[in-house]
């Protein structure tokens, strides 16, 4: 198997942090950090969020649609004016 270094400077804080997790685990620093990025690129984090962008427009998509059948119940059946009733979805649905 091929290994290749990666160099890259933390601050402080998440150093302490690898460090505490280091002697917690009983593993080196390298050995840990290794892990962590392997297991990043293992559960596939870009997937998981094209994921939530496309069930956010489709929630999205879902809003909108109700804030239309609110529109049209106001004005078919509660007689009120469109202005008014887009004004009541705006406010009280799409807020």
């Amino acid at each position: 198997m091929n290994s290749h270094t990666i160099a890259f400077r933390v601050k402080s804080e998440l150093l302490q942090q690898i460090d505490d997790e280091c002697q917690r685990l009983n593993v080196k620093r390298s050995d840990l950090v290794r892990a962590i990025v392997e297991e990043h690129f293992a559960t596939r984090p870009a997937r998981l969020a094209d994921e939530l962008a496309k069930l956010h427009a489709r929630l999205r998509l879902v809003h909108r649609n109700q804030a239309r059948s609110l529109v049209t119940l106001l004005t078919t059946l509660g007689k009120t004016s469109l202005e008014d009733a887009k004004n009541i979805a705006r406010t009280d649905l799409l807020s």
